[in-house]
């Protein structure tokens, strides 16, 4: 059987890019959704999600963007001097790689916006990550720990080796999938459920309706998680990236909420026998 969960990472990011995520599940082809604990938009997400009861929800775990959930001084080697995370991705990387950023204090963050989700009502499908940083060992592991101690035992695998017209993602896939294939072993031993395919980071900005249908009309058996970012651009959500960093991604929020309405779509998922599930089923 052909499985596919079609998921939108940034729930809960601002009320525009939440109204968009839901459209996209009421009128299109979206089942899932990652929640971010530490955005503005997280209550009024939560609100949707039990709205909506067939729409998936996992956690986007997040040290990259905005305010920690704990409180500063209690994770300050995971900020910055204005007490936000950094905003940038590579600057995470290094403090992870060289040691700097405090194993404690991550592991604090990370288990407070679990639980901020948890005590809201969320029962949470799956984790994935601001900028998929949850693939790198040192992440990675700590997710599998949150997984066993929470009762979360799915996460996004990244296994994507393609080539696309913007170099930069295609290395970027590549760099996040040897990464994923380096912890495989581990995951599985960790009783860790992942898809068998994975698209997205090569398609960034570039996933258009024929794009999709493309990826759903030579699906195999197995599952597959295709990673999107719909949503409404507004004035609100265009000036938080003033506190929470840019985002390359939101010129194309509402063109991707576009093809995930497309209705030819739902005919190729009828059409190829595909399933559309969230990671509750996986």
């Amino acid at each position: 059987m052909k499985r596919i969960i079609i998921n939108a990472d940034d729930f809960g990011l601002s009320r525009s890019v939440n109204e968009g995520i839901i459209k996209a599940h009421r009128d299109g082809v979206l089942t899932s959704a990652t929640l971010m604990a530490n955005t503005p938009g997280f209550d009024q997400a939560v609100a949707l999600a039990k709205e909506n009861p067939r729409l998936g929800v996992g956690l986007h775990l997040n040290i990259v963007r905005g305010r920690p959930v704990s409180r500063p001084d209690m994770v300050s080697s995971l900020l910055e001097a204005d007490g936000r995370f950094p905003g940038r991705a590579s600057v995470v990387m290094r403090r992870l790689f060289l040691g700097r950023m405090n194993k404690a204090e991550f592991e604090r963050e990370l288990r407070a916006q679990v639980e901020k989700a948890l005590a809201a009502g969320v029962r949470l499908s799956h984790f994935d990550s601001e900028k998929n940083l949850h693939v790198l060992p040192p992440f990675l592991k700590l997710a599998l720990k949150l997984g066993r101690d929470y009762g979360i035992n799915k996460v996004r695998f990244v296994r994507e080796f393609r080539f696309s017209s913007a170099p930069g993602q295609s290395l970027k896939g590549a760099f996040l999938s040897l990464s994923c294939a380096g912890m495989k072993g581990r995951l599985r031993r960790a009783g860790l459920v992942i898809t068998d395919r994975f698209y997205g980071i090569s398609y960034s900005g570039r996933l258009t309706a024929a794009a999709i249908d493309r990826i759903l009309s030579r699906e195999e058996d197995g599952s597959a998680e295709i990673m999107v970012h719909p949503g409404f651009v507004d004035q609100g959500l265009l000036d938080l990236e003033a506190t929470v960093g840019p985002y390359y991604i939101n010129k194309y929020r509402e063109a991707e909420l576009a093809a995930l309405l497309d209705g030819r779509l739902k005919e190729t998922v009828r059409r190829r026998g595909i399933r559309l599930i969230t990671f509750h089923e996986l």
